[in-house]
Order: structure tokens, then sequence, then C-alpha cells
């Protein structure tokens, strides 16, 4: 409290201390307010309150908001290092709430600055939503079916390609992976002329009744021939002898032999005159070999021996890599070629069996087997 001439005491403003070493930074303060004074009877000067008019008119709008604080930050950088507890402190600006102008100016400051501020923080909010919407909508790739294998695609595309280079009409071929059961084929129903091809089937039949006790391998096997069944049997398939395979068909019955086979399941084969087989026949009693259920353990062991032996390798062998085993036999008669028989690989084992016939230039056909024969090889073991 001061005490002025006129004897009045009356509130005085207390100075603010200041840091040492730092300026006094003061917000803006509203505008002063004109006062009048009036001398009353006891002769001491009094100030009378203006007029609502007056305040209106005089009044200053407070500094907003966000200028007040840029203001001390950048009054603050100029000022030299301290410690935290000497800064200066943001005093805001002092206003008198009884004012509804400055009120209004304000809630109208503190609601825009309000609003912005959650636009603002929402909008990413709001995109990353989307975004994340956006990728729980969208399509994921397909699994394969579980228990499925995936299969090698263009096994057929291969035999396609090849037959159609090479006269269409004259191919019946079987393509089978021994161990996955993949297959490809062309015309496997085609009857032709089996050539040397029905010995397989006899060698079958004879093995049958050796199993039986139908027959001895150590018996005659006639025909002129002075050999036993057992030497026959080795020479009618490794060196496609034609005196032994017509002796050991003449102990079968050439005719005869057709209802069994039949009942096997050879339905394009007639060991008639002129034996008839198809492409899928001979890959049928190949595949049994292969699974062990086409004669006796020991019948198979000695069959598959008689077939890798195999001497005439002028065909499918030549497609091949060097070292390569192939069980197979080979067919030849006025124009028709034939080879078939099983490839056993590093990877995998598959049977490949091509006929094929009538030819002009049977010279001519032998490197088209051995072009068929190495893209196989390399379809399956590269």
């Amino acid at each position: 409290m001061t005490q002025v001439m006129d004897g009045v005491r009356r509130t005085s403003a207390m100075a603010m201390p200041v840091l040492p070493g730092r300026r006094q930074v003061v917000a803006p303060q509203l505008g002063d307010q004109p006062r009048r004074y009036v001398v009353g009877m006891d002769g001491i000067r009094r100030p009378v309150p203006a007029t609502p008019r007056e305040v209106l008119a005089n009044m200053q709008a407070p500094a907003p908001l966000a200028a007040v604080v840029a203001a001390t930050v950048a009054e603050a950088a100029t000022l030299p290092e301290a410690a935290p507890w000497q800064l200066p402190s943001l005093r805001l600006p002092s206003i008198e709430w009884r004012r509804p102008a400055a009120a209004f100016v304000l809630v109208a400051v503190a609601t825009t600055a309000s609003w912005l501020a959650l636009h603002t923080v929402a909008t990413p909010k709001s995109t990353t939503a989307n975004a994340a919407d956006t990728a729980a909508s969208a399509p994921k790739p397909a699994k394969a079916a579980p228990g499925v294998p995936e299969t090698k695609a263009g096994l057929q595309s291969i035999i396609d390609n090849f037959v159609n280079a090479n006269t269409p009409s004259n191919w019946g071929i079987v393509v089978k992976d021994l161990k996955t059961g993949q297959t490809a084929s062309y015309q496997a129903d085609r009857q032709i002329a089996s050539a040397s091809l029905y010995k397989l089937f006899v060698a079958e039949r004879i093995y049958q009744r050796i199993d039986v006790g139908q027959l001895t391998s150590g018996s005659p096997a006639g025909g002129g021939t002075g050999e036993t069944v057992d030497q026959c049997l080795t020479v009618m398939i490794n060196i496609s002898d034609n005196d032994c395979g017509r002796a050991l068909g003449d102990i079968l019955g050439w005719g005869g032999q057709n209802q069994a086979l039949r009942q096997e399941g050879y339905s394009e084969t007639d060991m008639s005159t002129p034996q008839q087989t198809s492409a899928g026949d001979v890959a049928r009693l190949f595949n049994r070999l292969y699974d062990r259920t086409l004669v006796s353990p020991s019948a198979e062991d000695e069959f598959l021996g008689l077939l890798k032996d195999q001497q005439v390798n002028n065909r499918l062998p030549q497609g091949l890599p060097s070292g390569a085993v192939i069980a197979h036999k080979t067919g030849d008669l006025d124009g028709v070629v034939h080879d078939a028989g099983i490839v056993y690989g590093p990877k995998t084992d598959y049977l490949v069996v091509v006929t094929s016939g009538n030819w002009t230039a049977v010279g001519t056909v032998p490197p088209m087997f051995a072009d068929l024969s190495s893209q196989l090889w390399n379809y399956f073991e590269h």
C-alpha cells in the first residue's frame, strides 16, 4: 500500500524480480482505460469508472496465444545459457475476464487451435486405418492344396512336339515316371505289327509255366534249336533270336495264349500270325515287371537281367549318357521299328515305349528314337 499526496492509501504495483543476467519478458497487456476524477465534498479526488461505451471504444484485443509463445521462445533463445530454474516462465496476457469481447476472442482462438490439433492427429490415423483395411481386403496368393504334389509340366508337350515333327500317324508312345506315376502318351491303343516285341509276352508266359511247375528251365526248347528253355529265353531276349522265339511260342501255342492275355489286360495284343500289339500293352507289361507283380521274384530278376543285357542298342540307348542303365527290347519287321524298356536314372526311373511304322525308309528312323530318348532324359534328370 502507498500513501499519495491526497492522503488516500492505494494499492501499488509490485515490481517483479528479474533473474540475474536475464531480461524481463513482459507479455502484451490490454490497453489502458481512460479514467476521470472527481473532487468530493471532503476535498479528495476519486476516480469515476468509465462507461461501457468507453470501455469498448478503447479496449485493445489480446495478442494471439501462438504469437505470445513465439515471442517468448525467440526472446529466450537470445539469452545467455543458465540453469533450468533460471529460465523465464511464459506469462500469458493479463486479461480481465469480465470483459465479454476479450473472452469471446480467447474462446474463439482456443476452439480453433483445438480443432486444428484434432484434425492433424486424426488424419494420419485415418490414413493408416484405410491402408490397413486395403491390405486386409487385398487378395492373398493361392496356396497349393495340402497333400497334392506339384507335377512337372511339359512331358506331354515333349511327346506332342516330337510326333508332330516326325509323321504323326506313324507313332504310338507311352512314357511314365515310375516313381511319381506321371504319364504322357500318344496313340497308346494303336494296334500295330508287334515285330519282335511279341517275345516279351512269350517270355512272360514261359516264366509263368516255370513258376507253377508246368515247365522246367532245363527242358529242351525244341524247334530244331538244340537249346534248353533257359538258353532260348536268353538269346530270344538279348539278341532277339527268331528261332528260339518260334520254338518257345510253339510250346505255348500261338493263338491259344490270347484268352489269358486278355484276362491280364493286354487288350490289343494278339499272338496269332501276324502278331499284333500296342504301346499301351507293352507299357503295362514293363510297369508290372518294375512293380514286381508280373511273375515270381526269381523269374523277374532273370527277366530284367536279360533285358539289361540287350545287345541291340541303336535306338533309345543312343539318346542316353554313357553308363545309363536301360532294360529294353527292340522290334523290326517290314518297315516297322520299335523299342521299349525301363530307364534307371539318378533321380527317377521311367518307362518309355515307342512303336512306329509303316516306314518306307527304315534307316532314317533310329535317330528319331535317339532324339526323343535324349529329350526325356533331360526332362527327368535335369
